[in-house]
């Protein structure tokens, strides 16, 4: 077998499991999701299934198997950036008293590593495991301060209901600034306020955000709160060096 076959087959193997996880449960949704012939799926689904990649449970159709679920558990282990954070993230929380969020970027999206919410009758929809738009969240606007221009503008311009010109704007700031905000920009009433983590090397791996409504965080609180984010943002980035 060539090794372009077998990247091919590779690739597809791997789209079918995130077709899996996102919900399509029947292998005609995942062939009309992914463009593959309904036997291509077949026989690729079979060979998950024998491996315990994926399962299939009657009445409900395909679902990630057993072995997905191991893997998922030793890569949050192998993963010491959450377990280094936890503390600062519960302390900010109890600082400030609003909902505390750690996220990395993942491709285009930021990934919610952990949340601690906060000390207000709040609950926000953000959930550990999801991923939201970065150019949609505060916390991915910190993720994207280093990059390009150019990339500021196709991450902004994947979703419609942004005004580009002032994100591009405001990216300008963060960029200067070190730190974001989110100003309602992904939910109505919803305010962040978020600072980069960096490695020893200046680069970013990470971001930490502050998230209550517009009732507790005014303007003037925003731009309180990036000095006491940033100090935490600092902890944590001196641990993991």
């Amino acid at each position: 077998m060539s090794s372009g076959y077998g990247n091919q087959a590779l690739y597809k193997a791997i789209a079918v499991i995130d077709a899996i996880a996102d919900g399509q449960s029947q292998l005609q949704q995942i062939s009309d999701q992914l463009g593959y012939p309904k036997s291509t799926v077949h026989r690729i689904v079979h060979g998950l299934i024998e491996a315990r990649y994926v399962r299939d449970v009657k009445g409900i159709g395909l679902v990630l198997g057993t072995k997905m679920i191991q893997l998922g558990n030793k890569a949050q282990q192998n993963m010491p950036l959450k377990d280094i954070a936890r503390p600062y993230l519960q302390q900010l929380a109890e600082e400030t008293r609003d909902t505390v969020h750690l996220g990395i970027k993942d491709e285009d999206d930021v990934f919610y590593l952990d949340k601690i919410p906060g000390y207000r009758p709040i609950e926000f929809r953000s959930r550990v495991g999801d991923n939201l738009p970065l150019a949609s969240t505060g916390i991915g606007k910190a993720l994207m301060i280093d990059m390009p221009k150019t990339e500021w503008r196709r991450l902004i311009a994947k979703q419609d209901h942004l005004d580009a010109p002032a994100i591009l704007a405001r990216m300008d700031v963060y960029s200067s600034k070190d730190y974001s905000f989110d100003l309602e920009d992904n939910e109505e009433q919803v305010r962040c306020v978020a600072v980069p983590i960096r490695n020893k090397y200046g680069n970013i791996i990470a971001a930490i955000s502050v998230t209550s409504i517009h009732a507790f965080m005014s303007d003037e609180r925003m731009v309180e709160l990036i000095e006491v984010i940033r100090a935490y943002s600092q902890r944590i980035s001196e641990q993991l060096n």
